[in-house]
């Protein structure tokens, strides 16, 4: 057959094995499996790591101890949910944890645009440069227990919705939604006392 038939003929396109049945695989006793599993998740679990911790060196170490534990425990997930929903509850939970045991906080999360404008703000003189934006972060967070930042940064920089984040750390809605109120007043008081120009960029968003 000649070359050009060959490209002709249509081809039978590659099927990804969805993660549940990845996860099946694997307590079949498929170690490539979990490999392709690690492979599949690598950036998403750094990039909520980072997120949340603010260090690379540690968030490098926390990815590899979720999928230590995710080795661990992957005999107790249930495939009736969403596979990513409890991966994001087993990397918060570290995270947090770590978080806690740290005995220094001066590196925080590497966030958040949304804070304020990064603009420069003509008629007040303001301009925000990335790394003020961070500093700023990193002062104003620090007042936030580890769950309120966790919180604040899925909801912000993840996008997910408070349904989502409720199912992700076991807890109520009502009590993601609370601990998200009081991040943002905990900071904008801070903003308020600290950095007074900036918590009336808050005001105007």
């Amino acid at each position: 057959m000649s070359r050009e038939l060959r490209l002709m003929m249509p081809t039978t396109p590659v099927v990804e094995t969805d993660d549940r049945q990845l996860v099946q695989t694997i307590r079949e006793g498929d170690a490539d499996a979990f490999e392709t599993l690690v492979r599949r998740k690598t950036t998403k679990v750094y990039a909520l790591c980072y997120r949340i911790i603010g260090n690379a060196e540690d968030a490098k170490d926390i990815s590899q101890l979720v999928f230590l534990k995710l080795w661990e425990n992957l005999e107790k997930y249930d495939p009736a949910y969403a596979f990513d929903t409890w991966l994001y509850r087993m990397v918060t939970n570290v995270a947090i944890d770590f978080m806690r045991n740290k005995q220094s906080r001066d590196n925080a999360v590497n966030s958040t645009l949304r804070l304020v404008k990064t603009e420069a703000d003509a008629e007040q003189g303001v301009v925000v440069q990335r790394k003020e934006v961070e500093n700023v972060f990193n002062d104003v967070s620090s007042v936030l227990s580890p769950k309120q930042k966790t919180i604040f940064i899925m909801n912000q920089m993840e996008d997910l919705p408070s349904a989502e984040i409720a199912k992700i750390l076991g807890c109520r809605e009502s009590t993601v939604r609370n601990h998200l109120f009081n991040a943002r007043k905990a900071m904008q008081a801070q903003l308020q006392k600290r950095y007074p120009e900036y918590a009336q960029l808050w005001r105007s968003r």
